[in-house]
């Protein structure tokens, strides 16, 4: 009973192998695509958003230290 077992999960370890293998190698003849702009737009957006981010932590740093002072009276 365990040997076949082992053998249907081999079996089947060796066909999704041999799947990934051949999509991967369909994949690999594909053509390029460029994605230049979008890297470049994400770099661009790179500040904008780091502005948000420290606006949101000053923000929950506040209402934390308000908290904390506020218990302490």
């Amino acid at each position: 009973m365990q040997i076949r077992k082992i053998g249907a999960l081999s079996r089947n370890v060796g066909l999704a192998l041999g799947s990934a293998l051949v999509s991967s190698a369909v994949f690999a003849q594909a053509a390029g695509v460029d994605v230049s702009a979008s890297v470049t737009e994400i770099t661009n957006m790179k500040t904008a958003v780091l502005a948000i981010g420290a606006a949101v932590f000053v923000v929950a740093l506040g209402v934390k230290l308000y908290k904390w002072i506020k218990s302490a009276l």
